[in-house]
């Protein structure tokens, strides 16, 4: 019985999602979450829009924990004292802001990296 359950229960809550994304955007924002779905494969209670708030700070935060580590990784290693690292900051914090506007993709930085200094990087994905 409890697969039921869960399966009415998981109806329920897409109902009211589809409502809601109705009310506020029209028939036309419910077409997109579907599409949105159908290309990404997220089967989730949340509509496009809070997954991207939510993944969205999740970028946020792992920039931010990737600048510290960076900065105190120039400092040990390169003797970067406290300008040179307010100005790796600066850059640093504008590279992320076009990676997190979607300006700059992934793909971009690593060939980049590539091309321009020989260096081969990947980004692993959690499949």
């Amino acid at each position: 019985m409890g697969k039921v359950d869960k399966y009415a229960s998981g109806r329920a809550d897409g109902l009211q999602m589809a409502l809601k994304l109705v009310e506020e955007g029209g028939i036309d924002a419910l077409k997109q979450e579907i599409k949105f779905r159908n290309i990404t494969g997220i089967n989730t209670v949340m509509c496009k829009k809070e997954v991207e708030i939510a993944t969205n700070k999740i970028k946020a935060m792992t920039c931010d924990t990737i600048l510290a580590l960076s900065v105190l990784t120039i400092r040990d290693e390169f003797d970067f004292g406290r300008q040179r690292c307010e100005r790796y900051i600066k850059r640093f914090n504008q590279k992320t802001e076009c990676l997190l506007d979607d300006m700059l993709k992934w793909k971009d930085v690593l060939d980049t990296v590539r091309e321009e200094m020989g260096i081969d990087l990947s980004i692993r994905q959690n499949d």
